[in-house]
């Protein structure tokens, strides 16, 4: 007969020893807490301050104006060094001195006023994504001042763009890499300390005692359950604590569906590293299985680095079978899109079902004896 009083003695033996081992008790609170600081600030998408280099052979009025426009605002780049030779420059990209590098042809001011102005750029393309990005901010310069140099003679073009940014209207890529840290994080920590819940047991050998109680599969899973569900939902407050007044990111939806989805997002966390804990025997095992199961699929395929629309069929396929990429899309159509409720609905459906399954696999595959 199934008894409450069973399951919260469960969770209270495990809160007591938790608390009287400090070592564990600092690791569980400590470790979400530095992976939000360590991604949220360390993990930059975002190319600014590139060191450049610079070769003018003209050495003009037109040349010293592109490079000027390029380096004004001095948040994306500013000149490390002028190069007197082409081996200089050659010298420098090959060492990593500099990432990029202008040279200005001789004859470059009346190959301009001809309408034939043309200057190279040359970029370190060691990092391509960092490359593209470089040569997409130069060219939006150079199309920028041919536009202005177009309406001072009197021309317009045909067609214009007038781009405007929804959502996230500032394009500020930190506030989109820390709430994707939050769902790494959520998706790590619960299942890594509940992964070790049953496993500890094992390697005291305590697990017997659990064996020959009167104590049913459910009532101990539960408790378990329980356990890993309460230590996560006081780290997801510090963490939510972070990204409202450290992360400043702005919240643009419901608050409640934010909790309501982020504590059920733990519970499948929970319930997953609770399943993993039925089926390892060590606990050095358990967290570093673990650690493999979860992180590698948290990062790479829910669209914490680049969109899901944009990997194959494969990936796509794969991503749809991670509980982590329908929490990704919840937390950004609730903090960037104020998103309601009727198109959040499918997403949380889908996180109950992971759970009901998950914590179904469990009792099916905990023993209460050995056989």
């Amino acid at each position: 007969m199934f008894r409450v009083k069973r399951v919260f003695s469960i969770v209270k033996k495990e809160i007591r020893e938790l608390l009287r081992d400090k070592i564990s008790l600092i690791t569980v609170l400590a470790v979400p807490l530095s992976m939000m600081l360590v991604f949220g600030y360390g993990l930059k998408l975002e190319i600014k301050h590139v060191p450049l280099g610079v070769l003018d052979y003209d050495n003009s009025y037109f040349s010293r104006e592109i490079l000027s426009k390029l380096i004004s605002n001095g948040e994306y780049f500013y000149v490390k060094r002028y190069f007197s030779s082409e081996k200089e420059l050659d010298r420098a990209l090959t060492f990593g001195e500099v990432r990029g590098a202008l040279l200005f042809p001789f004859n470059f001011e009346k190959d301009f006023k001809k309408g034939q102005g043309r200057f190279q750029l040359l970029i370190d393309g060691t990092f391509p994504y960092r490359a593209e990005v470089i040569k997409s901010y130069v060219n939006a310069v150079v199309s920028l001042e041919n536009l202005n140099l177009m309406e001072k003679k009197g021309l317009k073009l045909p067609v214009s763009v007038k781009p405007r940014y929804w959502f996230n209207e500032s394009l500020n890529q930190d506030y989109v890499v820390a709430v994707g840290t939050l769902a790494v994080v959520l998706a790590i920590a619960p299942a890594v300390f509940s992964a070790l819940l049953i496993v500890k047991e094992k390697e005291s050998g305590s697990i017997y005692n659990v064996y020959v109680s009167s104590i049913g599969k459910f009532e101990y899973l539960l408790g378990k359950l329980l356990t890993g569900f309460l230590v996560s939902s006081f780290n997801l407050a510090v963490l939510f604590v972070l990204l409202f007044f450290l992360f400043q990111v702005p919240l643009k939806g419901s608050f409640l569906l934010l909790i309501l989805s982020s504590l059920l997002f733990i519970s499948v966390s929970t319930a997953f590293g609770l399943l993993l804990s039925v089926f390892f025997t060590s606990q050095a095992a358990a967290f570093i299985g673990t650690v493999i199961l979860t992180v590698v699929p948290s990062i790479l395929y829910t669209g914490y680095l680049t969109p899901v629309s944009s990997m194959g069929k494969g990936a796509l396929l794969t991503a749809h079978l991670i509980p982590t990429f329908y929490y990704m899309r919840l937390l950004k159509n609730i903090y960037f899109k104020a998103s309601p409720f009727k198109y959040l609905f499918p997403d949380l459906l889908t996180l109950m079902a992971f759970f009901f399954v998950l914590f179904s696999l469990n009792y099916l595959f905990f023993k209460k004896r050995e056989r």
